[in-house]
C-alpha cells in the first residue's frame, strides 16, 4: 500500500523531542514476554523466524479459549479485504457463527485493497472510528496517531503481563517492537516476517508443458533470463513474468535489505549501496529480453494475478502469503500448481534474501471505545489462535457441513466457505504462519524447501524498530521520485548513468538526515 498521509497530522512528539528522546523512550518500554505455543508438533521444525509446516489437520485441535472473550456488545472493525466482498452479515453464516464464539456481535466495515488507503483516511479525517482500527505500518506520523486515537495498552501486555493472553504471547518480541511509539505500545500486531519473504513464484504446471523442470532454481540471473526466454510467446500474448521483479534484482546483486549499518555506525540505505547499478542493469537485461508483460508497470496487482492464474504468465513475484492465496484460489483448477525460485546470482555476487516486514498491520483499540482494554485484548487474543487449535479452525474454515468438509483430519473448503470466510478476521489479529494446505501436503512441503534455500542468507532491515522523524513525517515524499527514475531506467527510458545524481537529490531532500537520525537512534537504543 502506498505511503497514507493523513489529515491533520499529528506531531510524534512536543516540540522539546528529539529523536533520541523518542527512541530512549520506545527502547525503555517492556515488550510482551514471548512464550511460543508448543500444543502441536511440526512436521517440519522452524524457528523464532523461519516458520512451521504441517502435512495435515491435527485430528483433536486444542481448545484454548473455554470462555467467550466479548462483553456481549457489538464491537466495531474497519479494515481491508483482499479479496472479493463476501457476503455481509445478516446473510453469512459464517459471521454469525463466529460471533457466537466471541460473544458479541462483530460489525466489519471493509473495502477493497485498492480502496482501502482513501477509506482509511475519510476514518481518520472524521474521527468517527470503530472500536479496532486496522492500521497501516506505513502512515505518515504514525507514532502521532497512534497515541492520539489508540489506547496505551502497556501495563497489560508488557512483560509477564501478557500470559494473561497466551495467543499473543505467542506472538514474538520482533512483531511487538512495531507497535512501540511515543513510550507505549499501542495496539496489537498482525504479524507476517517470512511468510512476507519474496520469491518467484511459478505456475509448475506450465513449466511441465514447456518441458521445463517444475522445480528448477537457475544459479545465474543469466539462467534465468533464459528460463523466462523459453516461457515467453509474445505472439500469443503470452510473458514470463506478471511484473519486474526489482527486489529480486536488488537480492540476485548482493544489495542488502533497506537500511544496514556500517561498523563505524553510519546508516545507508540501500539505494546507495555499490551494486545498485548492477541492479538495475539485470532488471534492463529482462526488459530487453522482452520476457516482462508490456503493461507491467501500468497494470494493478489484481491484473497482474488474473496472468499468472490465467495462464497468460507463467511466474509473478510475490509472498508466501500469496503463494498459498493462488492454491486455494486455484484449487478447482486441474494440474495447478506453484513453486518458488529464490534470487540467482547475477555477476558473480552473493545474492541474499531480504526478510520480509515484520507487521501487515497493527490493530488499534479505539481510546474512545466503551469496551474495556481487557475485553478487546481477550478477542484479539483469540484471533491470534495459532494453527492446530479448535479457534485456528473456526476463524480460518468455518464449521464443519458448512464451510468445510473433512478429507481425513484436513478442512477442505467449500465454494461457500471460500466466498463467507474472507471478512477479514486475519486483520484483528493473527499467528504466525503455518505452511499447510488441506488435503496436499505437497504444497507446504514446497514451501518449506524454498525457505531452506533462503534462510541460507537472510537480510534484515537495521533500521527497523528505530525511530527517525525525517522518515516518519516524509518517507514516501522521499523515496516515490526514486521509485520513478529507476522504473524508467529499468526500462531503457533514462541511463543508469544517472543513478548518482537521483541518490544525491534523495541524500540531499532529506535521506541524509534520515541517515544521522537512524545513527543516533540506535546509539539511543541500548542495542549491543
Amino acid at each position: 500500500m502506498a505511503a497514507i498521509t493523513a489529515s491533520g497530522s499529528i506531531s510524534a512528539c512536543d516540540s522539546s523531542s528529539s529523536p533520541k528522546d523518542v527512541q530512549q523512550a520506545n527502547s525503555g518500554v517492556e515488550l510482551p514476554t514471548y512464550t511460543k505455543y508448543e500444543g502441536v508438533t511440526p512436521d517440519w521444525a522452524g524457528d523464532d523466524v523461519l516458520l512451521d509446516g504441517f502435512k495435515e489437520y491435527p485430528a483433536d485441535p486444542v481448545v484454548g479459549v473455554n470462555e467467550p472473550p466479548g462483553d456481549g456488545t457489538p464491537i466495531s472493525f474497519i479494515t481491508n479485504i483482499p479479496g472479493a466482498i463476501p457476503p455481509q452479515r445478516e446473510s453469512n453464516p459464517f459471521w454469525t457463527a463466529i460471533e457466537e464464539k466471541i460473544g458479541s456481535e462483530l460489525h466489519i466495515e471493509m473495502a477493497p485493497n485498492a480502496d482501502y488507503q482513501t477509506k482509511f483516511q475519510t476514518k481518520i479525517a472524521s474521527g468517527d472510528l470503530p472500536d479496532l482500527i486496522n492500521i497501516p505500518t506505513n502512515i505518515s506520523d504514525l507514532p502521532g496517531l497512534l497515541e492520539a486515537t489508540c489506547m496505551d495498552i502497556t501495563e497489560h501486555v508488557a512483560g509477564d503481563a501478557i500470559s494473561k493472553y497466551p495467543y499473543l504471547a505467542n506472538l514474538g518480541p520482533e512483531y511487538w517492537k512495531g507497535c512501540v511509539a511515543n513510550g507505549a505500545i499501542y495496539g496489537v500486531p498482525v504479524p507476517r516476517l517470512f511468510s512476507r519473504n519474496f520469491s518467484l513464484l511459478t505456475r509448475r504446471d506450465l513449466f511441465e508443458k514447456a518441458g521445463i523442470d517444475p522445480d528448477v532454481q537457475p544459479e545465474t540471473w543469466e539462467e534465468l533470463v533464459d528460463l523466462c526466454a523459453e516461457l515467453t510467446d509474445a505472439k500469443r500474448g503470452r510473458w514470463a513474468l506478471t511484473t519486474m521483479p526489482s527486489n529480486l534484482a536488488n537480492m540476485a546483486a548482493g544489495v542488502p535489505n533497506e537500511w544496514q549499518r556500517a561498523a563505524d555506525g553510519t546508516f545507508t540505505h540501500f539505494i546507495e549501496h555499490e551494486n545498485m547499478a548492477a541492479s538495475l542493469e539485470a532488471q534492463l537485461q529482462l526488459w530487453e529480453a522482452g520476457v516482462v508483460n508490456p503493461d507491467a508497470y501500468t497494470a494493478n496487482s489484481s491484473t497482474k494475478k488474473e496472468w499468472f492464474t490465467g495462464g497468460n504468465a507463467a511466474i509473478d513475484f510475490d509472498s508466501f502469503v500469496a503463494w498459498t492465496q493462488y492454491e486455494s484460489a486455484s484449487a478447482s483448477v486441474e494440474d495447478f500448481s506453484v513453486g518458488g525460485i529464490i534470487a540467482p546470482s547475477y555477476q558473480g555476487a552473493e545474492p541474499f534474501t531480504w526478510l520480509g516486514g515484520a507487521l501487515n498491520n497493527i490493530t488499534g483499540f479505539n481510546a474512545a471505545s466503551e469496551h474495556s482494554v481487557e475485553t478487546l485484548l481477550a478477542v484479539a487474543n483469540w484471533f491470534a489462535a495459532p494453527f492446530g487449535t479448535a479457534e485456528y479452525l473456526e476463524k480460518k474454515y468455518g464449521t464443519e457441513g458448512e464451510q468445510y468438509k473433512l478429507d481425513g483430519t484436513d478442512p477442505i473448503p467449500t465454494d461457500r466457505g471460500v466466498l463467507e470466510t474472507g471478512i477479514g478476521l486475519q486483520y484483528i489479529c493473527d499467528s504466525p504462519m503455518a505452511y499447510y494446505f488441506p488435503g496436499d501436503p505437497r504444497v507446504p512441503e514446497r514451501q518449506y524447501a524454498v525457505q531452506e534455500r533462503m534462510s541460507q542468507n537472510l537480510s534484515q532491515n537495521a533500521a527497523y524498530g528505530l525511530y527517525s522523524e525525517t522518515l516518519d513525517q516524509k518517507g514516501g515524499d522521499l523515496t516515490s521520485p526514486v521509485w520513478d527514475a529507476m522504473s524508467q531506467m529499468a526500462q531503457g527510458k533514462r541511463p543508469i548513468s544517472e543513478l548518482p545524481e537521483v541518490v544525491k537529490t534523495w541524500r540531499d531532500a532529506g535521506g541524509a538526515k534520515a541517515a544521522e537520525e537512524l545513527a543516533e537512534a540506535y546509539e539511543a537504543s541500548g542495542i549491543e
